[in-house]
């Protein structure tokens, strides 16, 4: 499973790595039409890993997190010249809101219909864009299922599929989701997935700007990568309770003394879980 953020060479959350040009998207789509690939949207990928049908000979899922208004005017034209279908991740608080000089751009309800009206499947990315295993339960829930109904009040269809901001979850966080009616649900761990994989944790693979067709095909080759792993790693919750504590310490301080703490922070290990 592949995960896309921005189609541009515009700076996203001030860094171009995760930015990739529209001529290199162009090639990645080529490739992977070129190889006979059945591209899948996560819903239908999830009910095959349930056991309603089997997978179908080189499947491939294309995501996109954030929603960036060029998904609908860059990659959506590639996409349906190479009759590929996709699924978008989208923040709710940033839809068709002006955002603040310097911000990033976002779709606005036009554009996310448009995708829709073209067979890219919509799914939620939070409310906010928190990551969610260092929130309280009352904020949990609200991010997640405010999230949905305001797609699909806005949408007036269905919104089964949730990605998890930073592809941070905890087995709370995953329950949260379930509980609010998600079908499915996308991390990162920068692994590839399997018929084996986890419903509710979904295993993706980020592209770079500078991935690349070859850094492509070997990824769609299965090289190079570990395959998606059941449960949690022990660095996984080392890294969360990190995260959490130093939530409660940048919160018990002072407005003023307080320093910046980008949301965008990593561990060490290349497999962290990490995403936009």
């Amino acid at each position: 499973m592949l995960g896309y953020h921005s189609i541009s060479d515009e700076r996203r959350d001030g860094t171009l790595r995760w930015s990739v040009s529209p001529g290199d998207f162009d090639e990645q789509m080529a490739l992977i039409r070129g190889r006979g690939s059945t591209p899948l949207t996560v819903s239908r990928y999830a009910a095959m890993l349930r056991g309603v049908a089997p997978l179908p000979p080189r499947p491939v899922l294309i995501t996109f997190d954030d929603g960036f208004p060029d998904l609908a005017e860059t990659a959506l034209p590639v996409l349906r010249r190479y009759d590929l279908t996709a699924t978008a991740y989208v923040i709710t608080s940033r839809l068709g809101v002006t955002q603040p000089a310097g911000s990033d751009p976002a779709l606005d309800w036009d554009g996310l219909a448009e995708l829709r009206a073209h067979g890219v499947e919509i799914g939620s990315h939070s409310h906010t864009h928190h990551a969610l295993d260092c929130l309280r339960r009352r904020e949990l829930d609200s991010e997640i299922a405010r999230s949905r109904r305001e797609l699909e009040d806005g949408l007036r269809a269905p919104v089964s599929s949730f990605a998890y901001p930073y592809g941070y979850h905890s087995p709370a966080v995953c329950r949260a989701v379930q509980a609010a009616g998600y079908s499915s649900a996308c991390a990162v761990k920068n692994a590839l997935s399997h018929d084996e994989d986890e419903v509710f944790a979904i295993a993706r693979v980020l592209i770079e700007r500078d991935t690349g067709t070859e850094g492509l095909e070997a990824l769609l080759d299965g090289r190079g990568w570990p395959l998606a792993w059941r449960g949690e790693h022990l660095r996984t919750r080392g890294w969360r309770a990190y995260r959490q504590v130093r939530r409660v310490v940048h919160a018990a301080r002072p407005a003023a003394r307080r320093p910046r703490m980008p949301d965008r922070s990593e561990p060490p290990e290349r497999g962290r879980e990490v995403a936009s």
